[in-house]
């Protein structure tokens, strides 16, 4: 009974990690060129902590002590949550940017990323001619 609380609690807060590893991962090279400057506080913040929970990990790999951490499963909720908002501001940032010129909706979020990003070479924008203009 102990055991079975302990490996479903365990179950849901790997869950939670695995979810905001997975949104890190993708935002993480954006925010961190300096993509949409009024989330970057929010990106900042989130980043600390979600670091700070890896650090911990690292330092010790033991699930019992990942588990028994103080307000972990809170902490996981809370960096997941925070990485959807700046999802979605970056999902609403692109979408104003398709609004504006409607080719890019022929291109998925990386290359226009890219093409936003890079906008000052452009052999990168050249490079996405072929899918805009196809």
């Amino acid at each position: 009974q102990l055991w079975e609380g302990r490996l479903a609690e365990l179950d849901e807060c790997l869950r939670h990690l695995n979810a905001a590893q997975r949104k890190w991962v993708y935002l993480e090279p954006i925010f961190g060129r300096g993509a949409l400057p009024h989330e970057q506080g929010r990106f900042k913040r989130v980043n600390d902590d979600f670091r700070s929970v890896m650090k911990d990990i690292v330092n010790d790999s033991r699930l019992v002590s990942f588990v028994s951490r103080s307000g972990i499963k809170n902490l996981l909720l809370t960096v997941l949550e925070q990485l959807q908002r700046c999802q979605k501001a970056l999902n609403e940032f692109l979408e104003e940017k398709r609004a504006l010129f409607p080719r890019f909706y022929f291109i998925g979020d990386d290359d226009l990323l890219e093409i936003l990003g890079q906008s000052t070479k452009p052999s990168v924008i050249q490079s996405h001619l072929k899918k805009l203009f196809a």
